[in-house]
């Protein structure tokens, strides 16, 4: 059974939709790419740069990316959740423990309950930490003390890989589809190589060649275009405006009218048009 797929990843936002790929390649190929594509840093500082001319989208990429927060205990490693900062549970070199507060509160009430104390007492020490101000060391119990640190300053966390290449051949794939309509299906070696790697093989670069670009400035769009033949068949994407690849298919060429795509993010609407001519570029 056929199922839907965007073709630009939906946690970047993409609207477009095909139906050609089975329910259990949808699944897995989908799920490959959506997180190839949110962990790119540029998508990242793309996404904070139109925050105000795409809020939502921006809010919704934010959430569950990394960033990491400043306090006056030094820098640490989160997530945003709600539009609030949790930070990564971790233990210190001197055996001291990081954690979010409501995850510091069941820890504190384990911790002394091992140590033998009784209801009451572990829920007093708890209070304590809830009504410790920020920033302030607090001891709760003997030998046992707590700081709720105030985050300063978040900055994005830019230490994720570069967006997989299978993210933009799958789109220029999905898009080549959308002209070639059945003939896609056809056991061609251009088009089995493809498949090949799609489902979790190597980009052979006798087959496919991808190039990563960018342009002057973020812009809040994404686009798809097919640019012709010279002499094979080549795709540009460009997501955010800035971020673009092309897809070069090196042995494959492509007849009939050409493609290109726009989705405007501000206003969520989509534009297909047919290029005029036939320029290969």
């Amino acid at each position: 059974m056929l199922s839907e797929e965007h073709l630009i990843p939906e946690a970047l936002g993409g609207r477009l939709t095909a139906c050609f790929l089975c329910r259990d390649c949808n699944s897995s190929l989908g799920h490959r790419t959506e997180a190839a594509a949110r962990s790119d840093p540029t998508i990242r500082l793309l996404v904070n740069s139109l925050a105000t001319e795409i809020p939502t989208l921006a809010q919704t990429i934010s959430e569950g990316s990394r960033y990491v927060g400043h306090s006056p205990a030094g820098k640490s490693v989160g997530y945003v959740r709600g539009g609030e900062f949790v930070v990564r549970a971790k233990t210190n070199p001197d055996g001291s423990l990081i954690q979010p507060t409501p995850d510091a509160r069941n820890s504190l009430d384990t911790i002394l309950r091992r140590q033998g104390y009784d209801a009451l007492f572990r829920a007093g020490a708890i209070r304590l930490l809830d009504d410790a101000p920020e920033n302030v060391r607090v001891a709760v119990a003997p030998d046992l003390d707590v700081v709720k640190w105030g985050v300063t300053k978040l900055e994005l966390a830019l230490d994720g890989p570069l967006m997989d290449p299978v993210v933009p051949l799958k789109i220029a794939f999905e898009f080549l589809a959308c002209h070639l309509g059945t003939s896609v299906y056809e056991e061609t070696a251009p088009l089995d190589e493809v498949r090949r790697a799609l489902a979790g093989g190597q980009i052979n670069p006798t087959w496919v060649s991808i190039e990563r670009l960018t342009a002057e400035k973020a812009r809040p769009f994404h686009g798809i275009i097919f640019e012709g033949n010279a002499p094979h068949a080549k795709f540009q994407i460009r997501l955010f405006g800035k971020l673009a690849f092309r897809v070069h298919f090196l042995r494959l060429a492509v007849g009939g009218p050409r493609g290109h795509y726009t989705h405007d993010l501000t206003r969520n609407e989509e534009y297909v048009r047919e290029v005029a001519g036939n320029h290969d570029e």
